[in-house]
């Protein structure tokens, strides 16, 4: 008889080491394969690690495996020493890793039929009934609006996800026949170019041909370096990497396109697919098939060039010679499940281990990415200049302080200036864009008498007033409730909104200008599935005169006859108590305006704000990234935060408050006596209670990084401590601090 063969694996378990199997005589397995294993009474997938490993056990007593789930499924090995680095960096296990790197429909052989939500009335009975069920039933009421507002069959996932509901609420909707269950067979589909794009290949400027030399002499070299490529808004940062990917794709070898938002998606894809035949996509706005199909692709060598969002990163290309991160500074690219990992430091990673350049473009780079590229470790490419016809827009700070009444459109503060500028735009029949991120009607309902205000009974935050449904909305537990007729503390008759949410902008334009076609585009109005791409679409063949929104407009959309934006608060999001709440601001004002301008017709900005001497602001209006980054890194010095440290927050979420303030000082504690290791706190988290749970934190300041691995180790299994009434969330670098 031959000797056993032996396998470690990797199981997707909170669990910090890995599990030695025996591989059954007849089975060949590798590194990389995904195999199904008995654990703990149960049968449990895993990816094989290492074989032929040594075992000190007695034969009898090691358990085989049941079987390789699919032996055609193996993964790169760059992808196995990128899930460990994550593991190490993020404190996850490296089964947690692993399986981030596998779209869930690759994990399944054969066709999926996933169940499905859909009406089994018509939309109007539908309406009806939720708006009847709204205050007996409003869990149910939810998920029946959400499946009717979604336009097609729903999965049942994104019903729960999008609901904050379980299963009872839907079932019983089934029960009742409202709704309807079905199995929907997960086919691939083809995904078609972003609406509007062409092959046309641009000439470079000499900014522009500068900075992909620079890259594309590290392609030829084959040799890792990370290149910030800082360019204003409009200075072609797309036609650089559509330039650096032909030296690539010349080669041979592949790339990985990253993009912060689904909604850019489409027409960064269609950039690449009008140039390249072999782009695959990767986000999560895809079905589960899709995913699926096109990470087959990918594997088989069929598309050697990805373009998604997060997730893309672990596209199983063979031989990578180019990643792209796009928006480098934007917070999506942090992952908040486990593993917590941040795409843009494990792109870097990424392409270390695969000695591939790696370039982060931005025009307003993240004081991470700076900090480096001052300090030798990244190489800076600078655009200064619009490319083409585009020039910079002039940008005008209006003082809301100052406004008189006729500068409020029922409640809304437009300026006289914008307003003036809004109808010019309107004769001219170009196209006005309207930034304010903050969805809803109003953000408050407060009593003109005693004012109390209307507070979510869960969480420790105010309901957000929609005037469409008529409804209060907790935004963060997605409870409802009806406005009441008068304050629910003092009987007083007038509840009054306070506060402006992209919903009362919208109503407010239309007013002002009934004439012509107003749009919202935010979370509300873009539920129903492919409604990004329509808005976006409508709005560049000019079917729309001015479009209102969130931060979604904001990013990397190219729209030529936009001329005038307007911003109806600048400050929104200034004062969060988050030491980067300065630097978004800057980021958002910045790149919001750079959708004005873009074409050969000049554009101008309106920056609205009561705080037009704030440095953010100041500097946003003079789009000067250089004047705000010294005055940031300055407080950043004093202060101790990123980039001059590394920052971890261990999170205690719990029901009973003296359980999380005994835990939470606990794990502080052990902390305090690490040299280069500041734990602050514990403190209430800035949200101090959402959906019943008290929240308080401990954040952790690292500053050198034998610091940061010593505070790891301490935190390693600061986890287990989570039971049925606590919830320990370890993060690293994290996004928010809410």
């Amino acid at each position: 008889m031959s000797a056993p063969v032996y396998l470690d694996v990797a199981l997707n378990l909170p669990l910090r080491r890995e599990f030695t199997y025996a591989l059954p005589a007849g089975l060949r397995a590798e590194v990389g394969n995904r195999v199904l294993v008995p654990f703990r009474g149960r049968r449990m997938p895993g990816v094989v690690t290492a074989v032929g490993v040594a075992c000190t056990l007695a034969p009898g007593k090691v358990r085989p495996i049941e079987r390789i789930v699919d032996a055609g499924t193996v993964l790169p090995p760059a992808l196995l020493v990128l899930a460990r680095r994550i593991a190490e960096e993020y404190g996850c296990s490296l089964g947690e890793a692993l399986d981030a790197t596998l779209p869930a429909a690759a994990k399944a052989r054969g066709e999926r039929r996933i169940p499905h939500l859909e009406l089994a009335v018509t939309f109007a009975e539908a309406e009806r009934s939720w708006l009847d069920l709204e205050e007996k039933a409003q869990e149910r009421s939810r998920v029946l609006r959400a499946v009717a507002e979604f336009g097609a069959p729903m999965p049942v996932l994104d019903v729960r996800r999008r609901t904050g509901t379980s299963d009872s609420p839907w079932q019983t909707l089934v029960k009742h026949g409202l709704l309807r269950r079905v199995l929907v067979a997960q086919r691939g589909e083809d995904l078609a170019l972003g609406t509007g794009e062409t092959v046309v290949r641009h000439e470079l400027n000499a900014e522009q041909l500068a900075a992909a030399d620079a890259v594309r002499a590290a392609v030829a070299a084959r040799r890792h370096e990370v290149f910030l490529l800082h360019g204003v808004t409009g200075s072609g940062k797309t036609e650089v990497y559509l330039h650096v990917l032909e030296a690539v794709r010349a080669q041979g070898r592949g790339a990985i396109v990253l993009v912060p938002e689904i909604s850019l998606t489409p027409q960064t894809v269609g950039r690449f697919r009008a140039r390249f035949p072999d782009v695959a996509v990767l986000h999560s706005g895809l079905t589960e098939a899709q995913r699926g199909q096109q990470w087959r692709q990918i594997l088989s060598g069929r598309a050697q060039v990805v373009v998604g969002a997060r997730s893309a990163l672990f596209a199983p290309l063979r031989d990578l010679g180019l990643i792209v991160v796009d928006e480098e500074h934007e917070g999506t690219f942090k992952q908040e499940n486990t593993p917590r990992y941040h795409a843009r430091e494990m792109a870097v990673a990424r392409g270390e281990i695969e000695s591939a350049p790696v370039i982060l473009g931005s025009a307003t780079p993240s004081l991470e990415s700076y900090g480096r590229a001052r300090r030798g470790a990244y190489r800076l490419l600078e655009l200064r200049q619009r490319a083409g016809a585009g020039q910079l827009p002039r940008i005008v700070i209006e003082d809301l302080r100052v406004a008189e009444k006729p500068d409020w459109v029922n409640g809304v503060p437009i300026s006289r200036t914008l307003r003036r500028l809004m109808e010019e735009r309107m004769r001219a029949r170009d196209q006005v864009i309207l930034f304010l991120n903050r969805r809803g009607f109003a953000p408050v309902l407060i009593c003109g008498k005693c004012g109390s205000t209307l507070r979510c009974e869960r969480c420790a935050v105010t309901m957000t007033y929609h005037l469409r449904r008529g409804r209060l909305v907790c935004h963060y537990c997605c409870a409802e409730r009806r406005r009441p007729e008068m304050c629910p503390t003092c009987s007083h008759p007038r509840l009054h909104e306070l506060g402006t949410g992209t919903e009362r902008v919208t109503e407010a334009v239309k007013g002002l200008f009934p004439d012509r076609i107003v749009v919202r585009m935010d979370a509300d109005t873009t539920a129903a599935r492919g409604s990004h791409e329509q808005i976006l679409t409508a709005f560049r063949k000019k079917q729309i005169d001015i479009l209102v929104g969130t931060q979604m407009l904001a990013k990397g959309h190219d729209f030529p006859d936009v001329t005038l934006v307007g911003v109806i608060s600048a400050d929104t999001g200034l004062f969060v108590p988050d030491y980067r709440a300065a630097e978004r601001t800057f980021q958002l004002l910045s790149q919001v305006a750079g959708r004005a301008g873009r074409g050969d017709k000049p554009g101008i900005v309106v920056f609205q704000t009561l705080n037009p001497d704030n440095y953010a602001i100041q500097a946003a209006a003079r789009l000067d990234y250089d004047a705000f980054v010294r005055t940031e890194l300055g407080f950043r010095r004093d202060t101790g935060y990123p980039p001059y440290s590394r920052l971890v927050r261990v999170l205690f979420e719990g029901l009973a408050l003296p359980t999380v303030q005994a835990q939470s000082a606990e794990v502080a504690g052990t902390l305090r006596d690490l040299p280069g290791v500041v734990p602050l706190g514990p403190a209430p988290a800035i949200q101090e209670r959402l959906k019943d749970r008290h929240r308080m934190h401990v954040l952790v300041k690292c500053a050198t990084r034998e610091a940061f691995l010593a505070a790891m180790a301490r935190l390693a299994t600061v986890e287990d401590r989570t039971t049925q009434t606590l919830r320990v969330t370890l993060d690293v670098d994290p996004g928010s601090l809410l």
